[in-house]
């Protein structure tokens, strides 16, 4: 399976591509459907005809073109924050990034995924709803809140999560 890092620099570089026009719609729905033609040949695993995968090209795009203008403002986001222990930062009910700390080596590690929720509509709104939860000894502190997406409101955003973060760590937390 493929690294979810890698699968979010994959879907940068398509949505840079569709944004800048350069891999049109029409293109896509081609390959994809040229694609499903040779697994509908090839591969008697496939349970599908070849108009199966080209009814979501639409969506697909769509998705690409959103996920293009977010996916910086979301990585700036989760970098403010990767230095805070048992974190749980979720964006949009797509992105997620948890932050843990292993108290015997002395280092947080970082993880991000899809999350098991996932709701790409989110991804296509015009804001970033941010939803962040710390755990701290017993008690799990949960902050949620929708933000729009120029560098002022991602700053103020940013800002905001700071200050809940440090209000609800402890010093050995952080």
């Amino acid at each position: 399976m493929k690294d979810i890092g890698d699968q979010w620099n994959d879907y940068m570089n398509l949505g840079e591509l569709v944004s800048k026009g350069e891999l049109t719609k029409e293109t896509l729905e081609e390959q994809i459907y040229t694609f499903s033609c040779f697994l509908c040949e090839t591969n008697p695993d496939y349970h599908y005809n070849a108009t199966y995968l080209p009814n979501y090209v639409d969506e697909f795009v769509y998705f690409l073109e959103c996920f293009h203008k977010k996916y910086p403002l979301v990585m700036q986001i989760f970098q403010a924050v990767s230095s805070y222990t048992d974190v749980t930062l979720v964006i949009d009910r797509y992105w997620q990034q948890e932050s843990v700390s292993d108290r015997v080596e002395g280092q947080t590690f970082v993880n991000y995924k899809i999350h098991p929720s996932c709701e790409r509509k989110w991804v296509c709104d015009e804001g970033l709803l941010v939803e962040c939860s710390i755990l701290c000894e017993t008690k799990r502190y949960i902050n949620h809140s929708k933000t729009g997406i120029d560098t002022v409101e991602i700053q103020q955003e940013i800002q905001k999560l700071k200050e809940f973060l440090d209000d609800k760590t402890s010093s050995g937390n952080k």
